[in-house]
């Protein structure tokens, strides 16, 4: 009886053991999948937001689901950060239902502080035809791209400023032959110069969160085209920065198909980064 109630007494706790490792596993796991784990490069030369990214030609990644490649530097008073895909469900994504980058101080994965732009197209906008020369599409696009939205942890915390005007702040989309390329400063610490910042901690491990908005594609439709039929063609999706540019550093995953071949809704584009920022190098 003695050995029978030993051999019980460890079945039960084997067992208590496994499910105690496979929970483990699993909060562990789930921990590590909420973001993606990167370092941070130290800027090495003069980062021109501009839409085009001729600097960016190293510390690339690739992300294969939302078929985007980014990369973050950043030097003792900015952080950096750089989009470009040429798949067209994304560009349509960002360009139309609007694109939002959030930061989180401490590392996490928390809407603390956002950066909105561009903002999502709430009525119509001037056709792209392109064959339009530089200077037309130009103009076009500077209509488009105006405004940016700084958004705080709640719904109604939501200042709207002129891109040019934001203190420390600067935003640029802008296209790389068929690619949507993005740009974005952002200020590490509040001054009186740039009270809009991240703000943060000695850890130096910030997260960042890149988000589109909920597309709706029938609303869309409407507000670009509140006299057709659901059933017409919609303009072009390239209003961007810049018009043409030779590419530079870009790994190319993107697919080149048009977002009208995939009848199913753009799934929403939601991509956290857990960022360990580089430090100067000649700290010790």
């Amino acid at each position: 009886m003695g050995k029978t109630k030993y051999v019980d007494n460890g079945r039960q706790m084997s067992v208590v053991l496994i499910y105690g490792f496979l929970i483990a596993a699993a909060v562990f796991f789930s921990s590590c999948s909420s973001s993606i784990k990167l370092l941070s490069t130290w800027r090495q030369e003069d980062i021109v937001v501009d839409g085009i990214g001729t600097e960016w030609q190293r510390g690339l990644y690739y992300d294969k689901e939302s078929d985007i490649v980014y990369s973050i530097r950043n030097d003792d008073d900015y952080v950096y950060l750089f989009l470009k895909t040429q798949n067209r469900t994304t560009q349509m994504q960002i360009m139309r239902a609007g694109f939002t980058v959030w930061f989180d101080a401490g590392g996490g994965n928390d809407h603390l502080f956002g950066i909105r732009y561009p903002l999502a197209k709430q009525g119509a906008r001037p056709e792209f035809h392109p064959e339009s020369d530089e200077e037309q599409i130009h103009s076009a696009n500077e209509q488009a791209l105006l405004e940016m939205e700084i958004v705080g942890a709640q719904k109604e915390d939501v200042q709207r400023f002129s891109t040019i005007d934001v203190p420390g702040i600067r935003a640029k989309i802008g296209r790389s032959q068929e690619a949507l390329v993005y740009e974005l400063r952002v200020p590490l610490r509040k001054t009186a110069h740039t009270p809009f910042a991240i703000g943060i901690t000695s850890t130096n491990h910030i997260g960042i969160g890149l988000e589109t908005e909920e597309f709706n594609r029938d609303k869309m439709k409407m507000a670009a085209h509140p006299n057709e039929g659901s059933s017409g063609s919609e303009p072009g999706d390239s209003q961007l920065e810049g018009g043409e540019h030779e590419g530079h550093g870009f790994h190319d995953g993107g697919r080149r198909g048009g977002v009208r071949e995939n009848k199913e809704k753009p799934k929403q584009l939601r991509l956290w980064l857990s960022v360990q920022l580089a430090r100067t190098p000649d700290a010790k």
